[in-house]
């Protein structure tokens, strides 16, 4: 069974790296199509069935979905341990099933999570935690998934761009090393030096305190209209920082989502129209 799994996970992530509007770290989504930006899963399987029933991808070319962080997620209430190995594996069988629509954005618990650079969270550590679940799983067959999901997650793009003007990513650099971070890690492929501190995709992905202003130079800069970000916990599930940018979480009871058009010209007015609750979609 293990092999099965590793397999797949390897699979999804070469479907992730060859897609052919892959350019460096960016991958850009022509017009006319549908998407959906999903924040942090975090292992919330109730969200993450909630978003997936909505976004049903069966039989739609026209849509595609964007989501980051779904590893390192609570433990379960009855055992103890981390589940979002369930929700990565489902995932997987997505990419395959659904090649360049169902989509990732590289985020700070990934980078830590091929790094071995741990994270903790309520007192645990979250790599840890991850990975007992996943022997808990797979038993000695462990060692063989967690090498597959690196490389799973070493295929994930640094951003996602759109035609119309908007870039999905998980974070930014924080202002105050965005000097260091650059931008040119957007237009090139990553290699093991970008994943350590210092490093620009380290940067790219743990970026905290963004300010409008840098906010505005970096998007004249590189040609962005608007930032659609996760990373930050955001009660409400969704906050504005500035005219330039969006924050989103989708790991609690608050969670949303950003619809639009990849064409669609997104400004700071007429993003509200575009947040929706997962709590309350799809019941229309």
């Amino acid at each position: 069974m293990s092999n099965i799994v590793a397999d797949m996970l390897c699979q999804a992530g070469e479907i992730l790296r060859s897609d052919k509007r892959r350019s460096g770290s960016t991958l850009e989504l022509e017009n006319g199509l549908e998407v959906l930006a999903v924040g942090d899963i975090h292992g919330h399987r109730k969200n993450f069935a909630r978003v997936m029933r909505y976004w049903d991808l069966a039989g739609k070319p026209e849509r595609c979905i964007v989501l980051q962080e779904i590893i390192h997620g609570p433990g379960d209430p009855v055992t103890g341990f981390d589940r979002s190995i369930e929700l990565l594996m489902r995932s997987a069988r997505s990419i395959i099933q659904y090649p360049g629509q169902f989509l990732f954005v590289l985020g700070n618990h990934d980078l830590s999570q091929i790094m071995g650079n741990e994270i903790t969270k309520a007192g645990q550590g979250s790599c840890e935690a991850f990975a007992a679940g996943i022997y808990e799983e797979f038993g000695s067959g462990g060692d063989e998934i967690l090498a597959a999901i690196t490389e799973m997650l070493k295929a994930m793009p640094l951003a996602v761009r759109c035609a119309g003007g908007v870039m999905i990513s998980h974070s930014l650099p924080s202002p105050h090393r965005m000097e260091l971070a650059g931008t040119e890690i957007l237009t090139r492929d990553y290699c093991l030096e970008d994943f350590r501190r210092g490093g620009s995709v380290y940067e790219w992905t743990w970026g905290r305190n963004l300010e409008p202003e840098q906010i505005e130079s970096l998007a004249e800069e590189i040609g962005v209209v608007f930032f659609i970000l996760g990373h930050q916990h955001v009660q409400s599930g969704y906050e504005k920082i500035g005219p330039r940018a969006v924050t989103i979480t989708t790991d609690h009871s608050h969670g949303c989502v950003v619809q639009f058009m990849s064409g669609q010209a997104i400004d700071s007015d007429s993003m509200d129209s575009c947040v929706h609750r997962v709590a309350s979609i799809g019941l229309s």
